[in-house]
């Protein structure tokens, strides 16, 4: 005999979910979802190490990092970068220390390789972590300033800024 109260109402029958969730949750179900997270997550973290990577060399060899373009677009995307970079590689540090692996986005049941593109990225976002703060180690050892975070945040009462 069947109790009401032990039968779950299946994921349609609940009214908490909206439509949108629905369609994301089966699509998730179906497995199509996953793949396209996993590249675009790839994708944004690669594309992000890059202009992370550019944006370092700019600090390195000039105290400051890329100039701000027109309308501010190209110092937007370096900030937007870094946070991406820096996000991706406390997700990555999160993962090995709670589950002792990577990013949970592949999985081996379903016969996706582990790694690829995603991997990549999660090891440039680590490997340009680290490389930052070498670079900003280097700048103050050497310069005895640290580059400035305008518009985000202006520090230059408290340390050093390059200028």
């Amino acid at each position: 005999m069947l109790h009401a109260a032990s039968a779950a109402p299946s994921r349609m029958q609940s009214p908490a979910l909206s439509t949108r969730s629905r369609r994301l949750a089966a699509a998730a179900d179906d497995g199509e979802l996953a793949p396209r997270s996993v590249a675009a997550a790839a994708a944004a973290g690669l594309g992000s190490n890059a202009v992370m990577w550019a944006s370092l060399y700019s600090v390195a060899t000039t105290g400051g990092g890329l100039p701000a373009g027109p309308f501010g677009v190209v110092g937007l995307v370096e900030g937007v970068s870094y946070l991406l970079v820096v996000g991706l590689a406390g997700a990555a540090l999160y993962g090995k220390v709670s589950t002792g692996s990577g990013l949970p986005f592949l999985s081996e049941a379903r016969g996706e390789r582990p790694g690829g593109l995603l991997g990549a990225a999660e090891g440039l976002s680590c490997l340009s972590v680290a490389a930052g703060a070498a670079v900003l180690l280097l700048l103050q050892a050497n310069q005895g300033c640290v580059p400035n975070a305008l518009p985000l945040a202006d520090y230059s009462d408290r340390v050093a800024v390059c200028r």
